[in-house]
């Protein structure tokens, strides 16, 4: 007989076995799975990320149960960046312009940014989706920065020494910007893609659209993609790829931001060379959307719905789950819901009962405990 060694600690194996349970559940009544290694906060911002499906349109009684409740809703396209999402720019004039990725930005037309810990609101004025190129303009004048200059070469030698400087995963890390080194892996990019350059310098979620630099502290590209670990690893059986990482060539950005605005290409300064200290301040954190200051630092949660609903006598769920993350550490603190179809159950019973599981995980009174109060 085979014996495998269990080296789950006992909180976390709890939480998987709620989580089946949950996912196997034919009981009348919802369920209510909580990660207990997970603190609960004092949530008051919740962005929702909806259904790709919503066919029987409950996002909108969801949203009014969730303002019952005290919070302010944002609600997120599942296809798209949300509000807040955050990447990388670099200052790359003296008059307030700022180059990132287009994907940062997503639909998005203000960003809000942070250039030596300084905020800055700013309104995007060129975008193109194929490129994967943005142009940022701040809206209040930026004062003693110098703007990263670009090489005046397009010229990439394979194994040439790299740097790339951003803000990766920075809900964890920090607000201070990180400086990685690699090489250049190959002159072309993913599918020998001659726009690209293959980067060897480790990339994490928020590092796009920070800049590549040279030796010098010059920018040969913009860092914009690395390949997903897990389509791949579905792909080759298992194998993870490592440090399989692409930008685009600087000439590339330099057309772009020249067919915009032939102006503000004048401006930029070519082969100045500068040390990593001087580049740092000149480099980005990038947000989507305009950050009330009061939000910046305040607890979010994201409530993830999914759901499947059929027709017997009346309309029911076949599941209907909402799953909690913190919007910081992205870690799931619970899961409320319907996990399997009940015969007995109907849409409005198992929407109210999954809603009465989530007050009692984030500890806010039942409504009907709101009016005795009154």
């Amino acid at each position: 007989m085979l014996h495998i060694k269990n080296n789950i600690p006992p909180k976390l194996g709890a939480f998987l076995i709620g989580l089946y349970v949950l996912a196997l559940s034919g009981c009348s009544t919802t369920q209510l799975v909580k990660n207990d290694d997970v603190d609960i906060k004092q949530y008051t911002e919740l962005y929702l990320i909806s259904p790709k499906d919503d066919s029987r349109n409950v996002v909108p009684t969801v949203i009014d149960e969730f303002k019952k409740m005290g919070f302010n809703i944002t609600v997120i396209d599942p296809e798209k960046p949300a509000i807040g999402a955050q990447g990388t720019g670099f200052l790359f004039s003296n008059n307030g312009h700022i180059l990132t990725c287009a994907h940062v930005i997503g639909d998005a037309k203000e960003a809000t940014i942070w250039l030596d810990g300084i905020r800055y609101e700013t309104e995007v004025i060129a975008f193109d989706e194929t490129l994967d190129l943005a142009i940022l303009k701040t809206r209040s004048p930026v004062k003693g920065i110098v703007p990263i200059s670009f090489k005046n070469s397009s010229k990439y030698r394979m194994g040439e020494d790299i740097f790339t400087i951003g803000y990766p995963i920075s809900n964890l890390l920090g607000n201070n910007a990180r400086l990685s080194k690699g090489l250049i892996s190959s002159p072309t990019g993913l599918k020998d893609d001659p726009n690209q350059i293959q980067i060897s310098a480790e990339i994490q979620p928020g590092n796009s659209g920070g800049p590549i630099l040279d030796d010098d502290g010059i920018v040969i590209g913009v860092v914009q993609q690395t390949l997903n670990p897990w389509k791949m690893a579905q792909q080759t059986g298992g194998a993870l790829p490592q440090n399989i990482n692409f930008g685009i060539k600087a000439n590339i950005v330099l057309d772009f931001i020249k067919s915009n605005d032939e102006n503000l290409y004048s401006e930029i300064n070519f082969d100045a060379v500068s040390d990593f200290e001087a580049v740092n301040m000149a480099v980005a954190k990038i947000k989507s959307g305009i950050i009330p200051i009061e939000l910046e630092d305040a607890p979010k949660l994201v409530a993830h719905l999914e759901y499947k609903s059929m027709w017997d006598i009346w309309f029911r769920f076949r599941y209907f789950i909402f799953s909690f993350y913190d919007y910081d550490s992205q870690e799931l603190i619970f899961k409320a819901g319907l996990g399997r179809d009940n015969p007995f159950s109907t849409e409005k019973s198992v929407i109210n009962d999954t809603f009465l599981k989530i007050r009692k995980a984030l500890n806010i009174p039942p409504p009907s405990s709101n009016k005795n109060q009154q």
